[in-house]
């Protein structure tokens, strides 16, 4: 599964660029001409392709450096993307979806996260994570090197999580109540091949 596909196909932006010429004409008779005023020219406004604003924010520089090598990147379809592959990560692991995660997680991220399902289906428990909503997003590091594009995205979240016990007893969490989780999130995309997917390579807590 393509999570960039699942957020409706707006992982690619293109930048037109349109350049007006101006075409002059000559006019008068054999004999020259009288003086007169310089035919209008357009002005340099008319002449100057039309680019995208420069980025901006913390990230601004390595958000440059990843368009420099990607002319269909925009920080904003990114930022959509990543707040769905956020809820489908989590709601996923919780779940114990092992299809759902392979596609998003980098193989180091997945190792994890299937070793941590394969444990909690040993102790036979259930976890249940609703993301009841995203309070910020933010792109605060990226950068390109190696072939590779790297973006840091800021989550803050609230969400209700509990785990039950074979019993189906709860013994940890509780879905009724929410709770602020702040994370940093890595995500990372090759730029050397035709793949257009991000996948996440780390997470810490904030």
């Amino acid at each position: 599964m393509d999570i960039w596909t699942l957020i409706g196909g707006v992982a690619a932006i293109f930048f037109a660029y349109r350049l007006y010429t101006v075409l002059g004409r000559r006019e008068g008779h054999m004999e020259a001409p009288a003086p007169r005023a310089k035919p209008a020219t357009a002005s340099d406004s008319d002449k100057t392709p039309n680019l995208r604003p420069a980025f901006e924010g913390p990230a601004a520089a390595g958000l440059e450096a990843i368009a420099a090598v990607d002319t269909h990147f925009d920080p904003s379809t990114f930022k959509d993307g990543a707040q769905n592959a956020y809820v489908l990560i989590v709601e996923a692991f919780a779940a114990g979806d092992r299809k759902a995660l392979e596609p998003l997680l980098a193989p180091n991220v997945l190792d994890r996260y299937t070793t941590a399902i394969d444990q909690r289906a040993d102790r036979g428990e259930t976890v249940r994570t609703d993301v009841e909503r995203l309070k910020d997003v933010d792109i605060i590091e990226a950068g390109h090197a190696n072939n590779t594009a790297r973006i840091k995205v800021r989550f803050v979240a609230e969400i209700a999580t509990e785990t039950r016990d074979s019993d189906d007893v709860v013994i940890a969490g509780d879905i009724g109540r929410l709770a602020t989780v702040t994370e940093d999130w890595v995500f990372e995309r090759r730029t050397d091949r035709g793949d257009p997917n991000w996948v996440l390579t780390r997470v810490a807590a904030v």
